[in-house]
C-alpha cells in the first residue's frame, strides 16, 4: 500500500506539469460547430467537454498572457474586453474560425482567438 502512495505521490506532480497538447482549429471547428447547431442536445454531446476544455484553457491562458504584458510594462497583443462586455460569441467566434483558408487551419485554436481577440479589441 506504501508503494502504491509512493507511485502516485511521484506521478501525480508530473501529470500535472504536461501541459495538454493544443487543439488545432481543423480538430476544434467541426467540434464546436456541431456542438453550436445541437441546441438542447448538447449538453449530451461528445463534443462538448474536448470543445470547453480548449475554450476555457485558451482563455485563462489569454487573461493570464494580459496581465503578465501590463505587469512587464508592455503593451498586450491585444485589450481586454471592456468591463461587463466580456462574454464571447461562441457563433462569432466559430465564424472568425470558418474565415481561416483550409491551408491554415492547423493553427492552434490559441492562435487563432488572439487572432479574433485583437481584431476585436485592438488597444
Amino acid at each position: 500500500m506504501k508503494q502504491y502512495f509512493r507511485c502516485v505521490a511521484v506521478i501525480l506532480p508530473l501529470s500535472l506539469a504536461v501541459p495538454a497538447s493544443a487543439m488545432p482549429v481543423s480538430e476544434f471547428l467541426p467540434k464546436a460547430d456541431k456542438l453550436m447547431n445541437a441546441g438542447m442536445g448538447a449538453m449530451f454531446s461528445e463534443h462538448r467537454k474536448p470543445v470547453m476544455a480548449e475554450m476555457e484553457a485558451v482563455t485563462n491562458g489569454y487573461r493570464a498572457d494580459i496581465q503578465a504584458a501590463r505587469a512587464a510594462g508592455k503593451t498586450p497583443s491585444s485589450c481586454p474586453p471592456p468591463k461587463g462586455k466580456g462574454k464571447l460569441n461562441g457563433k462569432e467566434f466559430i465564424a472568425h474560425l470558418k474565415t481561416i483558408p483550409a491551408a491554415q487551419r492547423n493553427m492552434e485554436v490559441k492562435t487563432a482567438f488572439y487572432g479574433f481577440m485583437k481584431k476585436k479589441y485592438p488597444c
